[in-house]
């Protein structure tokens, strides 16, 4: 059976490796770090370091580890805005919380949206609440 795909949508690199999505990031302090995802949609296990840390509340910098392309999503700067394709080579727009802590996900293709995380709001409140 074959797993998601997450892509960056700037250069269509391929961001899974290992049984993780990898991410480069920034934290507050200015410290960089990986940090590896679930690729299962709705998962938050979160793997780095244990010399680059964060705070719950605070906002990670997220940027392609091939490209180097910072990842906000355009519509709500809140989030982190990644490709994925599913087994079936279905094209989802995926939009996760770059607060640590937050747990929210998005998947979006054409006028359908699946909503996960406890922290997740109605997606015509994510595109009005873009200040953070």
């Amino acid at each position: 059976m074959k797993r998601n795909d997450y892509l960056c949508p700037e250069c269509k690199g391929h961001l899974n490796a290992g049984g993780f999505v990898i991410f480069s990031t920034k934290n507050k302090r200015n410290q960089r770090g990986l940090i590896l995802l679930s690729p299962k949609v709705g998962s938050y296990s979160v793997k780095h370091h244990d010399g680059y840390n964060f705070e719950d509340g605070e906002f990670i910098d997220f940027f392609c580890p091939i490209c180097s392309k910072d990842l906000r999503a355009k519509e709500n700067e809140r989030n982190v805005e990644i490709v994925m394709v599913d087994e079936n080579d279905a094209e989802y727009r995926v939009l996760f919380s770059r607060v640590a802590g937050e747990r929210s996900t998005y998947l979006l293709s054409n006028d359908d949206v699946e909503v996960f995380g406890d922290d997740a709001v109605e997606l015509d409140d994510l595109y009005e609440d873009s200040e953070y």
